[in-house]
């Protein structure tokens, strides 16, 4: 009954749709939120991580807090609580929920019998501190955990957040010795204020250390200042003495690369630089075969988008095609694509990719595929497509359920 009145509602409703919970026993979990469970199901650790998992990949993100607050409750298996507690904190962060999140982060340290609960927890609220400027309480809640003899994952989110209030001293001060990564947030911020000469200095620094992806993403740094500087020559000098080490890097510096010379007009250079990219990833012998520490989803996407901007989508095309098979998660490019014929008003091509990746077993188009197909059916007045396009959606999740419980 509850599924047939959810399949048969208007579609312009489509939206709140994917924010229901698709199973009654979803709605089970008492309005209390100190309450006990109220059966074996319910306080299973592992059975309630399955259910605020789905309900965070439908996007009902108030239903995945409430069956979360039960997971601190249950006994036994700390480490999958903590896995529940970080999800749900991590997905309201991203959805830009703050102010509920840091309450869900204070319900589960108050709560928990673990104190592996709030420390995983730690470093979302962290980054989200920093997000919304709280650099102060980001600061409070790491040196909280250093004294505690614990460590945080996220310096990296806390040395930007200082530099980015102008804290840049505090910042080195602080993470100076961590981690060689975090160089470039230092020599961006000396940039940012014109301090030239101490970038350099930290630049030459990183160089004697031999970390050469490091050293290229810096150099990617150096170029988009200069470019903004409106001094090109400047710019691709740092582009020619990176080019020496293009062998030998990975793929997130390559891709740092990319995005600048795009992004500065270096049309030519980019195109020269994606090829030698996707040929180094190739294993010698096995060409159907990719190193993806070489290339990756991102780097067909930073093409293909750069393709679909210039009008070029046979082009764009023919690189999905190239590399799709051979990548760790192709599924990524597959909703990029998607959605790139959707804005194009390619309904057609996006329909057909979309089927393609639903007739495969190893990919599961997720809820912003759905929801990106839905919205362009919608906006061609497709209210059946539509429709049964959020069908789809359900009976998804009503699968990933029954694989799962």
């Amino acid at each position: 009954m509850f599924l047939t009145s959810l399949r048969s509602a208007p579609i312009h409703h489509h939206r709140r749709l994917i924010n229901m919970s698709t199973l009654s026993y979803l709605n089970r979990a008492s309005s209390i939120p100190s309450s006990p469970p109220m059966s074996k199901f319910e306080s299973d650790p592992s059975s309630i991580h399955k259910r605020v998992i789905m309900l965070i990949k439908l996007s009902n993100l108030d239903a995945a807090a409430e069956h979360a607050r039960l997971a601190v409750l249950s006994r036994g298996e700390p480490k999958v609580t903590a896995k529940t507690c970080v999800a749900i904190i991590d997905a309201l962060c991203r959805y830009g929920r703050y102010s509920e999140a840091y309450d869900l982060f204070h319900y589960f340290a108050a709560k928990s019998n673990s104190d592996l609960i709030p420390f995983i927890c730690c470093d979302p609220i962290i980054n989200a501190y920093c997000d919304e400027g709280k650099v102060d309480e980001a600061l409070e809640l790491y040196q909280h955990l250093l004294r505690s003899g614990l460590s945080s994952r996220n310096q990296l989110v806390l040395a930007q957040g200082l530099v980015k209030a102008g804290r840049i001293d505090e910042a080195i001060d602080l993470f100076y010795c961590v981690s060689r990564s975090l160089y470039d947030i230092f020599i961006r911020g000396y940039l940012d204020m014109g301090n030239l000469e101490r970038a350099n200095q930290l630049f030459e620094e990183l160089k004697s250390s031999g970390d050469l992806d490091a050293v290229v993403k810096v150099s990617a740094t150096f170029m988009d200042h200069w470019f903004k500087q409106g001094m090109y020559e400047k710019a691709m000098e740092h582009y020619m003495l990176s080019k020496e080490d293009f062998s030998k890097i990975h793929v997130t510096a390559g891709n740092s690369l990319l995005k600048v010379l795009l992004r500065y007009g270096k049309k030519t250079e980019a195109w020269s630089l994606f090829s030698q990219m996707l040929e180094q990833s190739r294993f010698p012998g096995l060409e159907e075969y990719r190193n993806t520490r070489k290339f990756d989803s991102e780097s067909c996407n930073i093409m293909v988008n750069e393709c679909f901007k210039l009008g070029h989508v046979s082009e764009a095309i023919e690189i999905f095609h190239k590399v799709v098979g051979t990548i760790s998660d192709p599924q990524l490019c597959y909703r990029n694509m998607i959605t790139r014929f959707c804005e194009h008003g390619m309904l057609s091509d996006a329909e057909r990719y979309f089927a393609d990746m639903c007739s495969k077993k190893y990919l599961v188009p997720d809820v912003p595929t759905y929801r990106t197909m839905m919205d362009a059916y919608v906006k061609e007045v497709r209210v059946s497509d539509a429709r049964k396009t959020v069908n789809q959606t359900l009976d998804a999740c009503l699968t990933y359920i029954a694989k799962q419980v």
